[in-house]
């Protein structure tokens, strides 16, 4: 791949010299006669390297260096300095102001080859340096959420100086840790770049909060974000506890804002509430030098901020947004309105603090002048650290469960065989499999209530379909709490697989229950119940397209529940019922319980739902369905066309009920699911 080179340089002999010479050597080369042309042209064609002059018309080479490391675009392209053989004052100036290398004039052609190569290797060493943290900051992000997934907890920031780091300073600072809550729910019900999306804008309207007040030292780490206030880093009128007080209020306002633009971007998607967790505390920090020459940062570490990450996990059981130690409300000057009070313990039970929940703050006349006046402008370093974490955080947590998924088909459930754990619930043995999904048993830990976990194995061909109706039978029930309609508790999906927690009905569905036969006035209970859930159901919007006896399941005490939505489609409009259509050939659902409608693949509506529910009921009544036939053709023939047939004598009366239900136009059927509950009201049927 052939290396860019801009040469920035107002006499023209030496730039026309340069090019040649680099030319010759195989490089591609941009050429300017001073700093406003070469910005141009960095923004126009992305250069691999800038050779520039200092001294130059219109803008020098010290202005063009700092417009580039302002720019979070540009701001790593590296830049060499051409200077004079004694100028050692510009030397100093243009490495501190951020230039990669300096060559003295006059040069020769090997002394040019031999720094641009350097600045190469360079440049090269940084990236895989770069990459190499990246990489390993992933692995303990994957290992963390893995924990987090299966019930664990694990600390962020330790006390200890990680190996290699280098302690460099001490400062008495007020420390601030966020934390996004329920983030792994909500990373699961979203894809990967949707994760890190939402990720990347949250962080940058929170980031722009806490750097105006002051804030260094931003780490940010998965769903959490780390902050130091100090006067010795920052020169400010107010109080580093303070300002760490107005940034975690700022915070929790960028959150209720936020929901606003979540609810507004991922509409329908049922996510669990946004919300932050904010923790603060005051003390020493240590800020350690961790890496090399080639790529370092600055990482604190110490017990104000081991404390402070301990507040904002336990801001979740206490059910407060900000928790503050009292030694740091002490510090923070008058003004602060706090809530309850408590004490924690925030190491092994052995250092218990008190802290306080804030809950507003009345500002002072020196609150106006923030000290942001005097803050080094960090705005496209923070933004190229929240892009990076956020990218990593949505491989990260989605590979945690992806792991944890696969993980679940390589289960003996041996009795030495330590349990696996997802999301709160324990694995407790397979129950049953069928083409890509498998079916296992779980408990709950919290409570002990059984569960179903389906789990989708979404990779390979053909399966976009199945993933979306997966995701689409959450979605759709998670706005359903009927009595009759089962029970979804959770989902998750990631490229490779998808799952979902689900009610466990130990008696089967109600296919079952045909066997052992049903007197009639069970089968007007299960009739009256089925249509309550469509009630339900048609008045979120849902028609459900796949009404037969499979998908309604038993509970223990007897009632029934309508399950299995894969299928289920959203109406456009609840006032206008019969819009929503199955293409031409397409046949949804299973053949012996399709309306006339679908079998025909026309527009569908909640008449449709209603056809289904006649045919089961005539089943249950007669013992055997209404239609059947050897081809498929034949049996759809007969949905169109054929008339409803009669019921034994000993059921008749409820021939009416059926007939209707199963009338071939939608409009002769029931109006609604409550007219049918209607026409079985007052019914007395014989046992």
């Amino acid at each position: 791949m052939t290396t860019t080179v801009l040469i920035v340089e107002d006499d023209d002999a030496i730039r026309n010299n340069v090019t040649r010479l680099l030319r010759l050597e195989g490089y591609e080369i941009l050429s300017a006669s001073h700093g406003k042309e070469a910005l141009e042209l960095v923004r126009a064609a992305a250069p691999d390297v800038v050779i520039t002059d200092i001294s130059m018309p219109v803008m020098d080479g010290f202005e063009l260096l700092e417009a580039l490391r302002a720019d979070r675009k540009w701001g790593s392209i590296p830049v060499m300095l051409l200077t004079a053989m004694d100028d050692r004052a510009s030397m100093r100036r243009g490495m501190a102001s951020g230039a990669d290398d300096y060559l003295a004039k006059p040069f020769s052609r090997a002394e040019l080859l031999e720094a641009l190569e350097g600045l190469l290797k360079k440049r090269q060493r940084v990236a895989e340096s770069i990459q190499s943290a990246l990489v390993a900051h992933e692995d303990q992000l994957r290992v963390s959420f893995s924990e987090n997934l299966g019930g664990k907890s694990t600390e962020r920031f330790g006390l200890d100086i990680p190996p290699g780091a280098v302690a460099d300073l001490v400062v008495d600072a007020a420390v601030l840790f966020s934390e996004v809550r329920n983030f792994t729910s909500l990373a699961e019900r979203l894809s990967a770049s949707e994760v890190a999306e939402l990720l990347t804008e949250f962080f940058e309207r929170s980031s722009r909060t806490v750097q105006r007040l002051g804030g260094q030292h931003l780490k940010f780490r998965g769903g959490g974000l780390m902050v130091v206030f100090s006067e010795a880093l920052t020169e400010s009128s107010i109080p580093a506890a303070r300002r760490a007080v107005m940034a975690a209020l700022g915070m929790t306002l960028v959150a209720r804002d936020f929901r606003t633009w979540l609810a507004r971007r991922f509409a329908n998607r049922s996510l669990p509430p946004f919300a932050v967790g904010v923790g603060l505390h005051a003390g020493e920090v240590t800020l350690c030098t961790l890496g090399s020459d080639l790529h370092t940062e600055t990482t604190p570490i110490g017990e104000a901020v081991h404390v402070a990450s301990r507040l904002e996990s336990s801001s979740i059981e206490l059910g407060w947004s900000v928790v503050a130690s009292t030694k740091l409300l002490a510090l923070a000057g008058e003004g602060v309105q706090t809530g309850g009070m408590t004490s924690l313990a925030v190491r092994d039970n052995a250092l218990y603090i008190d802290v306080a929940e804030i809950v507003g703050m009345v500002a002072v006349p020196a609150d106006a002048s923030d000290g942001a006046e005097a803050l080094v402008d960090r705005a496209a370093e923070v933004h190229a650290a929240v892009q990076i974490n956020s990218q990593i955080t949505a491989r990260a947590v989605k590979g945690a469960l992806s792991a944890k998924l696969s993980a679940m088909k390589a289960l003996s459930f041996s009795p030495d065989e330590e349990p696996l754990r997802l999301k709160g619930y324990r694995i407790a043995r397979k129950i049953g499999a069928g083409g890509m999904t498998q079916v296992y048993l779980a408990v709950r830990e919290i409570d002990g209530l059984s569960v179903v976990l389906k789990v989708l194995e979404a990779s390979g061909q053909g399966v976009a379909q199945h993933l979306s109706r997966f995701i689409q039978e959450y979605a759709l029930l998670s706005g359903i709490h009927h009595p009759n309609v089962v029970r979804i508790y959770d989902q998750g999906f990631t490229d490779d697989h998808a799952y979902i927690a689900m009610e466990y009905f130990e008696r089967g569905d109600l296919r079952a229950h045909f066997k052992e036969g049903m007197t009639p006035a069970r089968v007007i209970e299960v009739v009256g119940q089925l249509a309550t859930a469509l009630s339900a159901v048609h008045g979120q919007g849902i028609i459900h397209r796949d009404l037969k006896p499979e998908n309604v399941m038993l509970r223990a005490d007897g009632s029934v529940a309508l399950a299995d939505f894969g299928i289920a489609k959203p109406m456009m409009d609840k006032d206008n019922l019969e819009l929503t259509k199955t293409r031409h050939g397409d046949v949804i659902g299973t053949p012996y319980y399709l309306s006339p409608e679908q079998a025909a693949g026309k527009p569908l509506s909640l008449h449709s739902d209603l056809y289904s529910l006649g045919v089961m009921m005539f089943e249950m009544l007669a013992g055997k369905r209404p239609f059947a036939a050897e081809t498929l053709a034949q049996l759809l023939a007969l949905h169109l066309h054929a008339p409803t047939p009669d019921l034994p004598a000993r059921v008749s009366r409820y021939q009416p009920i059926v007939n209707t239900l199963m009338a071939k136009t939608p409009a002769q059927r029931y109006e609604t699911a409550d007219a049918l509950l209607d026409a079985l009201t007052g019914l007395s049927p014989a046992t």
